[in-house]
């Protein structure tokens, strides 16, 4: 799972962006004030209204900020990003209530006149804070875009906002001033309020998603195109996203192969993460892995899962088809018995269980087996063993295609005997070739020997290649 929260770095960018704004917006503020009390318009008083609200609202953006940065803990496990987008919906409140205010007063001097003072200082006030606006918006929505803050990107829609209700006011001032159009004061300061509602819809929109964790379009199923195709995905069960500020939460189930080690369930779970990483860059994701039946599990790979689940091991499974049956033999190692009546009863019960959840299968025949991880007290009993040597290297040498043997090892171990040996073969002969002479050579030493020693156990020949030519 991810772990990547906002650096120190991306915190500073956004909180001294953020201060440079709260300045201007006092600054803003002040001159405004002034104009307005010296012209008496109500287009004017607007301004100084959104600018005002400008100001509280960076004032917000800096606490959601500072607060937004704290990285998780045991109340938060999800962190505190989402603050931005409360923020951002407590910008856009003020914005309407603002507006509803503007709207009221605007019809109020449509029905009863107000004498309206214009000059140059009020003309120069709004072109000066068009400048500032202007500069503010492009600084704050490229750290916005930058950083995926909501609290920033609203910062950026007051000043976006700004000029457009400054330009209004601008262009209806000139009407007032030399007594065009008495009205266009009230009415601009109307068409401002517009401009601010509709304005503020998309990020009331993306605030309100953000809080109800509604996922980006296209997101899910982009992700579950990428992830589908990677080798080891059998499918996707669960996904799920949701968003926290910056950061997507990304929780999914995939169905993996029952046959694959827990290494191999643990690659493919690690390459599906880099790949959604790849998509969505900035994402925690949590994977979990559900085994289930592959289309390419073969018949013996089906039986050895069938005997593991009842808690057994096995080795040696082999599966043969004569004409429409299907016959399958396999060896089965029985730890927690000695008793061959029990021992025959479980293994009886296995094969009964393997037929009934494969029922291609005509016939089952297990090799009751010892335990191959007990680790047994073992002594080497070679240089006692000559007549086991003697016996062992006559059948080797009576052999054409052992080329040379070394290394004849007897050991006793619980009692039992095993014999083991190194035998070179010619590189003329194929795998499977060699495969054979190896079994019928262990199964001539083991009878020839099992006359002698009714306690040996087995015999094994390691094959080699002959490589002196």
């Amino acid at each position: 799972m991810s772990n990547e929260y906002a650096s120190p770095d991306i915190i500073r960018k956004k909180l001294r962006i953020a201060k440079t704004s709260l300045y201007a917006a006092i600054f803003i503020v002040l001159i405004k004030t002034i104009a307005t009390v010296l012209s008496g318009s109500l287009a004017v008083l607007s301004e100084l209204f959104h600018s005002s609200i400008d100001l509280v609202a960076c004032v917000a953006t800096i606490v959601a900020v500072h607060y937004s940065a704290k990285p998780p803990d045991e109340d938060h496990n999800y962190g505190h990003e989402k603050i931005e987008s409360l923020s951002a919906l407590f910008q856009v409140l003020i914005l309407v209530l603002m507006c509803a205010y503007l709207v009221y007063e605007s019809i109020h001097r449509i029905m009863y006149p107000h004498e309206i003072h214009l000059n140059w200082f009020t003309f120069s006030v709004i072109l000066l804070c068009i400048f500032i606006d202007y500069s503010r918006s492009r600084a704050l929505m490229r750290v916005a875009k930058e950083t995926k803050s909501q609290a920033l990107e609203a910062d950026a829609l007051h000043f976006t906002s700004d000029i457009l209700s400054s330009i209004v006011v601008l262009i209806s001032m000139p009407f007032t001033y030399f007594s065009i159009f008495p009205l266009a004061d009230p009415i601009s300061a109307i068409l401002v309020s517009v401009i601010i509602v509709l304005t503020t819809l998309k990020l009331s929109r993306r605030a309100i998603d953000s809080l109800m964790d509604r996922v980006p379009k296209g997101t899910q199923e982009h992700i579950r195109a990428e992830v589908a195709p990677i080798k080891g995905v059998e499918g996707i069960k669960n996904l799920r996203i949701r968003g926290t500020g910056s950061k997507l939460y990304v929780d999914m189930t995939v169905f993996i192969s029952r046959t694959k080690m827990f290494s191999q369930t643990h690659e493919i779970m690690d390459s599906v993460e880099r790949r959604i990483k790849e998509i969505v860059p900035n994402s925690d994701i949590v994977i979990h892995s559900e085994p289930v039946e592959s289309k390419n599990e073969t018949l013996n790979e089906k039986i050895r899962l069938i005997v593991n689940d009842a808690g057994f091991k096995c080795h040696d499974i082999f599966s043969h088809k004569i004409e429409q049956d299907i016959f399958s033999e396999l060896h089965v190692e029985i730890q927690d018995t000695n008793d061959l009546i029990t021992a025959h009863s479980k293994i009886s019960e296995l094969e009964k269980k393997i037929k009934d959840a494969i029922p291609i299968i005509s016939s089952v025949k297990i090799h009751i087996d010892e335990p191959s991880e007990i680790l047994f007290e073992t002594v080497d009993i070679t240089n006692i063993s000559s007549e086991i040597i003697h016996i062992t290297g006559t059948i080797l040498k009576e052999n054409k295609f052992v080329k040379n043997y070394s290394d004849i090892k007897v050991i006793r171990s619980h009692g039992k005997i095993r014999v083991s040996m190194n035998c070179v073969f010619g590189s003329e002969n194929t795998f499977d070739e060699v495969h054979d002479l190896v079994t019928i050579l262990e199964s001539k030493i083991y009878l020839s020997l099992k006359e002698r020693y009714s306690n040996l156990s087995n015999v094994m020949i390691h094959a080699e290649p002959n490589n002196s030519n």
